[in-house]
């Protein structure tokens, strides 16, 4: 009898090293972005499996890549001059807190995980960060 195929492990460190690559590949060329997905897809399956497997070294490390990567897949777009928002009540920012995106009209989506009565947290355009990472619901 045929043993059944079994799904292999990623470690944390493979997945983590996946998206450094990706990462440093778009710099250059803006077609990492289905592998940068599908790292960052992994990284979050793993951290929903075991937070535990990361450190805080990885969590930040895991948020700076992703800045980095959204920055730079978002400079591969045309140019546009874009509208500034003003900070709301409650905000302590008026960027985005990974990606250092300045918060303008592209700002449209809230996120309904993470936001509560009293703020609402809006999703960045180019990382698409909210309030979920820095709560650590999920990775990133």
């Amino acid at each position: 009898m045929p043993k059944a195929a079994t799904k292999p492990v990623l470690s944390v460190y493979d997945a983590m090293e996946d998206l450094r690559e990706a990462t440093i590949k778009s710099t250059s060329t803006p077609g990492v972005a289905d592998a940068a997905r599908r790292a960052i897809d992994r990284l979050n399956e793993l951290y929903a499996e075991d937070r535990a497997a990361f450190t805080a070294e990885d969590v930040r490390f895991a948020n700076v890549l992703r800045g980095m990567l959204g920055s730079r897949l978002a400079a591969h777009g045309p140019k546009v001059v874009h509208v500034r928002k003003l900070k709301r009540k409650g905000d302590k920012l008026d960027h985005c807190w990974r990606c250092k995106t300045p918060v303008d009209e592209r700002f449209t989506d809230n996120c309904p995980t993470c936001s509560a009565k009293e703020y609402t947290w809006r999703v960045c355009p180019v990382c698409c960060a909210c309030g979920c990472q820095r709560a650590g619901t999920v990775l990133i």
